[in-house]
């Protein structure tokens, strides 16, 4: 009897699992559940805005089987560009940006180019009639089964309506609730208030003539857009933008001969950093087991030039309110999780520096106000270190909530989600301590410079994500439920193809193509996750304890994915397979692969 799958969520990751599950299994009844009006998740048109561009370049933020720099794909996606939208200029907002309008690889990409590729990827695997827009999911539990080997799920839409399935594939990303910071006063502020996630909906209302002032607070790359955005709004309102501490920026020039983000998908340039991905490699042995002098100059002097690079290209120091944005650079090894991207020709680095309409405030959150915020400042007293700000639209670019929500309290922790920490029975808190501990002791051994990064406190109360290779828990593995798995539940740098492997991996699990046979055993899954999230916690700071992140090291990352599915592990073969810049493509035909393994078998 053919499978009735449901998929949460129309994003990357969710179309992905839609075609992967078609091809595994033509047979299956699907259905992708999403709570917005179009496909995309955060690339949806609702969430499109002037100016809005991916950090990810063309050739490298694309499907494995359709390039954005095919001739329909691309002539579609330049449909909307340029003119005016909502009385902004979109000229105006992208600056002097190039490589927008070419089909080049490499070249930036706006958001509604993005939006029309997953939209044409949906129409060519006929996957639109399979959405059901406009359906949120609320609530997911077991359904009571009275074989003991059925398993299924009960999926509750904030309508009241229930859908049942004998699959469950959790898609919608980490993080897509968005997140306002729990401050008192908030619902007195007179003004127009809003979280980045609806900017694309609202952004019209900014450029009101009653809105004279914005305040933008947060640091993270929304930031940054949201002021580009409102320095292009013809009502040319003054910004304040509101930050914690110093951001690290990295400037992105498309035009240079070796493109950064490029360089970045080679095996050589990811090989500076340490991955617990990778221990065995040639690489590891020089830069990063301590016992290669020279190999440990070359890591120290790689990561000196990257923060000097960085200092470089902002010119913190040109200016009063650039020294308020610099950050701690001695940190920045820690930091890349907070590196914001500018692209050439964004004039956001000018105008902070020139001051006349982008104003600085350095502080903490105190209490918002019928006109504004109230920042603390510094180590000064409460009373005596207090500063007003004051807007007519504050826009909060302060991150998100985890989407893993929906579960049944007894579900969460068994599927390897994150928990209240004081909810875990002494047992498992224990158990969970014990592993860490002497994982943390195994990855000092293994790379010893990692001993000058600490674990930085959660500054959540919950517990890490403890999903094997992302994707399933231990729990499930080995219970052999193959009912449910999550398809791009991993902050990386290449999300499509990101959401493809963990979506092709799930799914083989789900339909007998992956089998405990072919994994470790449970205690060492286990193991292997705190081994991962020690390292992710050392290597990537604060924001790594709650959530997976994999950044430089994400190749190797894959590597062990497609090694775990029997496939060929080293797709270029050659100098190209350390010098050659990986791309989705080289993965094609993987699917047909793990398939004709199968077959063997």
């Amino acid at each position: 009897m053919a499978p009735k799958v449901v998929i949460i969520g129309a994003g990357w990751a969710g179309l992905s699992a839609a075609r992967t599950y078609y091809l595994v299994n033509p047979e299956a009844d699907i259905t992708i559940l999403d709570d917005d009006s179009s496909v995309g998740g955060v690339w949806s048109s609702s969430r499109i805005y002037p100016g809005l561009l991916a950090d990810s370049p063309r050739g490298l933020y694309e499907y494995s089987d359709l390039s954005m720099l095919d001739h329909d794909v691309f002539k579609d996606g330049q449909k909307n560009a340029g003119g005016s939208e909502g009385g902004v200029n979109v000229v105006s907002v992208e600056g002097k940006a190039t490589g927008l309008d070419k089909p080049e690889r490499y070249g930036l990409i706006r958001g509604t180019e993005v939006h029309n590729y997953l939209q044409k990827y949906a129409e060519k695997w006929d996957l639109i009639r399979r959405i059901r827009f406009d359906s949120k999911v609320v609530k997911a539990g077991r359904i009571n089964r009275s074989v003991e080997d059925q398993l299924g799920w009960q999926l509750t839409l904030s309508t009241g309506e229930t859908v049942d399935c004998d699959k469950l594939i959790v898609a919608s990303g980490l993080y897509s609730r968005p997140s306002i910071p729990e401050i008192p006063g908030q619902g007195s502020f007179h003004g127009l208030s809003l979280h980045s996630k609806i900017l694309g909906q609202r952004h019209q209302k900014l450029s009101d003539s009653s809105v004279k002032s914005v305040i933008v607070v947060g640091g993270c790359k929304s930031a940054l857009e949201t002021i580009n955005l409102c320095l292009a709004l013809p009502n040319k309102p003054q910004i304040h933008w509101v930050i914690r501490h110093g951001i690290p920026i990295l400037f992105n020039d498309p035009d240079i001969p070796i493109n950064l983000l490029a360089l970045n998908n080679t095996r050589l340039f990811a090989s500076f950093s340490p991955s617990i991905f990778d221990t065995n490699s040639r690489f590891y042995r020089f830069f990063h087991s301590g016992k290669n002098r020279f190999g440990t100059w070359l890591f120290n002097g790689f990561w000196n030039l990257m923060s000097w690079v960085t200092m470089r290209d902002a010119g913190y120091d040109k200016s009063e309110q650039g020294k308020l944005i610099k950050p701690n650079i001695d940190k920045l090894f820690q930091s890349l999780l907070y590196v914001s991207l500018i692209h050439k020709g964004n004039p956001v680095i000018d105008e902070i520096h020139n001051g006349e309409r982008v104003t600085v405030h350095v502080g903490e959150l105190d209490h918002v106000t019928p006109s504004g915020l109230t920042l603390r400042k510094g180590a000064l007293e409460r009373t005596k270190g207090l500063e007003e700000v004051h807007g007519d639209a504050i826009v909060w670019c302060t991150g998100w909530k985890t989407s893993t929500n929906i579960f049944e309290e007894n579900d969460t922790a068994d599927l390897g989600l994150p928990v209240p920490v004081d909810s875990q029975s002494p047992a498992d808190l224990k158990r969970w301590q014990d592993l860490q501990a002497a994982a943390d002791i195994e990855l000092l051994k293994t790379f010893p410079a990692l001993k000058d990064y600490d674990i930085e406190p959660s500054k959540e109360p919950l517990t890490n994500y403890r999903m094997y290779r992302q994707v399933i828990s231990p729990s499930i593995l080995t219970r052999n439920d193959r009912s449910i798995s999550f398809a791009g539940f991993v902050s990386t740098t290449q999300t499509a193809f990101s959401s493809e492997l963990t979506a092709l991996w799930g799914i083989s699990w789900m339909e007998g193509l992956l089998n405990l046979s072919d994994l470790p055993s449970e205690e060492e899954m286990e193991m292997d996750i705190a081994r991962v999230h020690n390292w992710m916690a050392r290597r990537y700071g604060a924001r790594a304890m709650t959530s997976p992140e994999i950044v430089i090291e994400v190749q190797s990352y894959f590597d062990a994915l497609v090694k775990e599915l029997g496939c060929k592990v080293n797709r270029k073969g050659g100098w190209r397979e350390y010098l050659g810049v990986y791309e989705s493509k080289d993965y094609q035909g993987l699917i047909d692969e793990v398939l004709k393994k199968r077959r063997q078998k």
